[in-house]
Order: C-alpha cells, then structure tokens, then sequence
C-alpha cells in the first residue's frame, strides 16, 4: 500500500462552494492552515507523509519523547524541492476534498518531481457537501427511527421577505445556519421576536453568497457528540467509533473528550438508553451507504442530546454531515496511538487573538502540566500538537490531568 500524503486544509466547505481549483481560503482560514499545518502526523499511519509550506521548526518532532513520537516524514517545500528522490510514490490524503485540495496535489506534481496519487474529484460532491443532503440524512436516519422523539427538520429559504415572514408566524428561538459551513461557523442566532438590521444583513449577505440559509429551532443542548465513519471505494460503511466534543453556547467547536470509547458511549448512553443509541448508530450507517454512494472517504455525522420543554432527555441524530476528516475523528486516532488506555482528557483547539497570549499559556502549560508517560503511552501532561512561536494565534493541544 502507497504512503499517504496528507494535506490539512480547513475550510473546506467553502472551497467546495467556490468549486475553483485557485480558491484561496480568507486571512483567518489560512492562518489556521498554517499554524495547524502539521496536526496530521498525529493521525497519520506510519511511514506517511505530511505537506507543511514552511518547515519553521524542523525540530518539533524530535524533541518529543520517544514514546509518542510519530514516525512520519515532514514534506515541506524546501524538501520536496532539494530531495525528489526520496519521496516514493504517494496516495493523496486531505483533511478535506474540493477542487482546490485536488489542485493543490496536482499543482505540487507540476511544480516538483514527485508521483502523487491525486483524489478524484466529482461534481455532485458540491452537492452532498451542503446542508441540503445533511437534512436528507436527518429526514432518512428519522424514517429508520419509527419510535423516537425527534426535533423538526430543517427548514430552507432562498428569499429575506419568505424568512421574516416565516420567523413572524412562528415565534420561538432559532439559529439561521448557511449550507456550506461546518463547526460553529456560518451561524446567526437572532433575538427572538424581531430581526435587527445587522441580522438582515448577515441575511443578505448569506443569500448572496450561498443562495439560502436554513432555519432551527434552538435547543437546550446537554451533551455534543458524533458518530465517526468511513466508506471505502467498494461504499461499504465501516463505523469508526465515537467522539464526544464541547461547544461553546453559540455552536463554534471548543474541544474533544479523549478516553476510551466505552466510557465515551456510556456518557450518551446514560442519557439516552443503550437500545436507542445502537438504534441510530445503524440508522447513520445506512443514510450514508445511501445518500453518500459514491464518496469514498471519512464522514462525520453530528449528533447531541438535548432537554425537552418537558424536561425529558431526547436525540438530534443529525445536526450535519461533515464529508471530510474531523477533530473527532483526529480525538480517537490520537487515543488509540498515543494515550495511555487508563488516561483521560481533552483535545483542545483554540484561538487568541492577542499577540504572544498563545505563547504564554503555552509556556504556562508546559510549566504546571509536565509529561509522563507509562507503557509507551502518554499518561499526564500538556502537549501542544504544532509548533508554537510568538505570533502564534491557533494551538491544538492535549491535556491530561
């Protein structure tokens, strides 16, 4: 089997819109490119691969301990271009696939002496990327659940004037979401009763960008996870396992729950029953065997529990689909590879926006939470996944205490 060559490219969804193989992501979005550029050789087999533009710290991997040192080469441009030939032949891996990650492989051919195998793109993916063919996903897996209660489908609109008036009709909490948008990103949630006019705006802007917004109620969230898949080329589902994450109020992605995947189910099981969540698990698999047929890859489905006016617990089985690698799919590959089965923690990504306050809590971490490690594994202890410098502003780190 090639080595892969993996590529982390947020952002994706938006790519996927634009559908340009030049797309270039906005300022906030390529800064996380590179500051994350290495996050894949904690997911990466060994013997891969990992494509960073500047290779700033060639050092941050060999000052890890042995024990969790990941056995991947970094190819930086400066590589590629001064050691051709010792890059053998490679299978494309990005985080995510549009045409501007397909591109990008291709282009990296072109420009060095390297064999790469590209991914195959297809246009319907611009489809399933949406939000659209997530609530076909909600609407399928519901059909496969008779007997569960479950919140109201997604509703979307194309014109401001059917939104408001929608909105009058039904007063309530709702959240407006665009359809190429993923982890708390590409989310208004007005006042309830009335839209001010920087939420009409956000509207507009949204509708010409992206052609409609849906529309959800709001609901009194006790718990995020997903159910972590991967389809083959033949579209056989195969279940990866399960992530349990935290968000912020407001819906943006916080952190992960590293620990082993019992006690990562038995945190939704208490709340929603062993029969159900097995139930969903093999309603999910086959929405995606069905509605994703032909997209060979990792996919996400995000799911929570939420508290019912009535105050019972009650399942959202598809918030959206992420067609792509995820933060939770990253969480289980690096407790599987790298954390002590009796450990427990987090994996956290976060961003600062004051120069120098990511290298400061980065120093302070490494100071209160030193490193240990036992049978190979990391048992406690912070880690930072990235190198950090003093103009860092995102770190992706694992802390267990």
């Amino acid at each position: 089997m090639k080595p892969k060559l993996h590529y982390y490219n947020p952002g994706h969804e938006t790519a996927t819109l634009q559908g340009a193989a030049n797309y270039t992501p906005p300022a906030n979005v390529r800064r996380m490119l590179d500051e994350l550029a290495l996050l894949p050789v904690w997911y990466a087999d060994r013997g891969d691969y990992v494509y960073i533009e500047k290779n700033e710290q060639p050092g941050f991997l060999s000052l890890l301990p042995g024990e969790i040192r990941p056995e991947v080469t970094i190819a930086s441009e400066e590589a590629l271009r001064l050691h051709t030939s010792s890059f053998p032949e490679m299978q494309a891996a990005p985080w995510g696939l549009s045409r501007q990650s397909a591109g990008f492989y291709k282009d990296l051919m072109s420009r060095h002496n390297v064999t790469v195998n590209p991914p195959v793109w297809k246009d319907e993916y611009v489809r399933l990327t949406g939000r659209q063919t997530g609530a076909a996903c909600f609407k399928k897996i519901a059909r496969l659940l008779p007997g569960a209660s479950l919140p109201p489908l997604p509703l979307f609109f194309s014109e401001l004037p059917d939104i408001e008036a929608w909105l009058c009709e039904h007063p309530g909490a709702y959240v407006i979401k665009t359809p190429y948008s993923s982890s708390g990103r590409g989310l208004l949630w007005p006042d309830e009763g009335t839209l001010k006019d920087k939420d009409i705006n956000w509207i507009k802007g949204a509708l010409k960008k992206q052609g409609s917004v849906s529309i959800e109620p709001v609901l009194n969230v006790i718990r995020n996870f997903a159910m972590e898949f991967f389809i083959n080329e033949q579209g056989k589902v195969r279940y990866e396992g399960l992530s349990v994450f935290d968000t912020s109020p407001k819906g943006a992605y916080r952190g992960n729950r590293l620990m082993r995947q019992e006690e990562l189910e038995n945190i939704i099981t208490s709340s929603i029953g062993r029969t159900l969540f097995l139930q969903v698990k093999e309603a999910a698999a086959e929405a995606i065997r069905e509605i994703y047929a032909g997209y060979a890859g990792y996919i996400g489905i995000d799911m929570l529990v939420y508290k019912t006016s009535e105050g019972a617990n009650a399942l959202h089985p598809c918030i959206e689909v992420n067609m792509r690698y995820t933060m939770g799919m990253a969480a289980i590959r690096l407790f599987e590879k790298y954390i002590h089965p009796d450990a427990e923690g987090v994996f956290n990504l976060i961003y600062g926006a004051e120069p120098g306050m990511i290298a400061n809590t980065h120093r302070k971490n490494q100071k209160d939470y030193p490193l240990t490690c036992k049978d190979g594994k990391l048992r406690s202890g912070y880690l930072s996944l990235c190198p950090v410098t003093k103009h860092t502003h995102y770190i992706a780190y694992i802390l267990i205490q």
